[in-house]
């Protein structure tokens, strides 16, 4: 014999007000929010110390290639000019789309290595314009076995602000990496932590190793300081390779 309540749910008591709704707990209100103030965005500054190596191949008499160490795929092409030109004696293209022009360029100054007077010139931004900026390069300290160069680099020193101009130093010595370090104190840095110790770690901005006979050329460059510092360190890099090849001849 069946009746109308069959199938229902057993009947129930109603739970109190005080069960139906709990206070969230403080671990539970703090799972709402993101577990960083930057919440997923990632962001990549100077300050980290954080490298990317670079590879440069020889592929022509005058023609490089760039690419990560651990990519082969080429990114940029670099063309070395001889003669006079109005672009410059180094131009770097992107590896991908021929049509494009030189991305940034380097001109080597014809005049007699000075103090006063430039090595060289570069363009990081659209250098084939009239218009286009040139920085000047400049000869420090010359010496039998070691050579000081000075450059003013534009560099992202705080991540999303623009780059700003900031005084750099290459040390080249023989049979040893070409180095490239930070003038003055680090962003939020004190002055005396950089007069104690101006060319140590934190202060090392980029490694070039140009090895003899054509072989594969090694990059270290600081990561974060924008596209125009990675550039600006590939072009003065061939910059000064290009001046010591003139030296010897």
């Amino acid at each position: 014999m069946s009746s109308n309540s069959d199938g229902l749910p057993p009947y129930q008591e109603k739970p109190s007000s005080t069960q139906e709704t709990t206070a969230p707990s403080a671990h539970s209100s703090r799972l709402a929010y993101p577990s960083r103030l930057a919440s997923s965005i990632q962001t990549c500054s100077i300050s980290d110390g954080y490298m990317d190596h670079f590879s440069i191949t020889r592929v022509s008499d005058l023609t490089y290639h760039l690419s990560l160490t651990v990519d082969p795929t080429p990114i940029y092409r670099i063309e070395l000019i001889l003669g006079p030109t109005k672009v410059g004696n180094i131009q770097i293209f992107s590896a991908s789309d021929t049509t494009l022009p030189a991305l940034a360029a380097a001109r080597a100054s014809t005049e007699k290595r000075s103090k006063k007077v430039p090595v060289g010139t570069i363009c990081t931004s659209s250098p084939t314009e009239p218009d286009a900026h040139w920085r000047p390069v400049f000869c420090t300290k010359d010496g039998y076995t070691w050579l000081q160069y000075s450059s003013e680099i534009p560099v992202v020193k705080v991540p999303g602000r623009a780059a700003k101009p900031q005084t750099f130093k290459w040390d080249i010595w023989d049979g040893e990496p070409t180095r490239l370090f930070w003038q003055g104190p680090l962003p939020l840095q004190t002055r005396p932590l950089h007069t104690s110790a101006p060319d140590s770690m934190p202060f090392l901005f980029a490694q070039v190793k140009f090895e003899p006979d054509d072989g594969e050329h090694l990059v270290q460059i600081r990561r974060g300081g924008g596209i125009d510092f990675e550039l600006s360190v590939i072009l003065e890099a061939f910059l000064f390779s290009d001046l010591s090849m003139k030296v010897r001849k």
